[in-house]
């Protein structure tokens, strides 16, 4: 099971929160989570709370930051379009 840290690029403290959140969530889990399945941690660093959410992928689990909003093109699925509009 590979462990994939998204918050490397952040801020220092957001890689911290997210090994943290990787490391809660492999001692839940452990090597097989449900496939698919996004679980969020509310991690505290620093005196800082910072949203972790962590995927569940069939050979990794991935950890990102929630530290600043999505982008609605992000959440689009790509048959859609960007209207909606199949």
């Amino acid at each position: 099971m590979r462990l994939i840290n998204r918050g490397s690029k952040q801020s220092p403290v957001a890689r911290q929160a997210c090994a943290a959140a990787l490391q809660e969530h492999y001692e839940r889990f452990g090597d097989y989570g449900i496939t698919g399945k996004s679980v969020d941690y509310m991690i505290r660093v620093d005196g800082t709370k910072l949203r972790v959410e962590i995927r569940n992928c069939q050979h990794s689990y991935i950890a990102t930051p929630m530290d600043k909003p999505r982008r609605l093109r992000a959440l689009a699925s790509p048959v859609m379009g960007l209207r909606g509009e199949p």
